[in-house]
């Protein structure tokens, strides 16, 4: 049954050959799709592939979800539940970096399958977990032997939405001290995984730049991670300890101004706390 709603709430999921819903085949935002006749049959076989987001984080820990599992069949086509209305270029781009070249086939109409390979996921966001073979899965950039003696700051000064209002004020010191200001949505998936595996020191407000660290194989520096809102997402934190990166979560004073939830803009109280606590490394 395709996917109806939106990416933070949904009815979709699968049913059995005898009309028994897969209750495995949802995620948490997700209820159990009413059961509607066909109107597309697919022969053949086709892999279950879950959840297609356009959201960079939610696409890494939703949509890759089942990659373990994909990695081991053969070259089957692959469905996916979906509000999008295609495969996007940016869906495209990271389904290129874990060398994804199935067929993708997005469900938008009730469809029956002849034979459909379905796996547990290997990452969820709740409960929150990945598994070792989902990281070693996504884990597909080795830059063993590059170690950059570079300081970044993982900015997100020019996002839409979701931001620190007084990060540049912040960035401007940073870069006194030494600090190179990325700006990760400018940047190729690769470029980004290199800089975040190489640099000695990578910082910043939470946020979805830092997932990009499960497609490295080796992370090299230490990460210092500071809240953007009242707190850290208890994934980021998860993705940082399995990949057993040295990291620290610093407590900064924000005070919001405006919006809500990830989309929420905040202030942050003390600007200087964060550059002497990060000068001081």
């Amino acid at each position: 049954m395709p996917l109806i709603g939106s990416m933070d709430s949904f009815t979709a999921g699968i049913y059995t050959e005898d009309n028994q819903f897969v209750l495995d085949s949802l995620i948490h935002r997700g209820k159990e799709a009413d059961l509607f006749e066909t109107t597309i049959r697919l022969e053949g076989t086709y892999i279950f592939g879950g959840y297609l987001f356009a959201h960079f984080g939610h696409f890494i820990w939703e949509s890759l979800a089942r990659l373990y599992a994909i990695c081991q069949c053969k070259n089957y086509p692959i469905l996916f539940l979906t509000p999008s209305s295609k495969v996007h270029s940016p869906f495209q781009v990271l389904f290129d970096a874990v060398n994804l070249k199935n067929s993708i086939y997005l469900v938008k109409q009730p469809t029956s399958v002849e034979n459909l390979i379905f796996s547990q996921p290997g990452s969820s966001l709740s409960p929150i977990y990945i598994t070792e073979h989902q990281i070693e899965s996504l884990a597909r950039f080795n830059f063993y032997n590059t170690i950059i003696d570079k300081k970044i700051w993982l900015s997100r000064s020019k996002l839409q939405y979701g931001k620190i209002i007084n990060e540049v004020e912040i960035e401007e010191q940073l870069k006194r001290k030494g600090f190179t200001i990325i700006h990760p949505e400018y940047l190729s998936l690769r470029e980004q995984v290199k800089l975040i595996s190489t640099s000695r020191i990578v910082a910043g407000f939470d946020g979805s730049a830092f997932y990009s660290s499960l497609f490295s194989r080796k992370l090299n520096g230490a990460f210092f991670v500071l809240n953007r809102r009242k707190s850290i997402p208890e994934a980021l934190l998860y993705v940082l300890e399995k990949k057993e990166v040295k990291h620290h979560k610093n407590r900064a004073d924000v005070q919001l101004v405006s919006g809500d939830g990830a989309g929420a803009d905040f202030l942050v109280l003390n600007p200087e706390d964060i550059v002497t606590t990060l000068c001081s490394v």
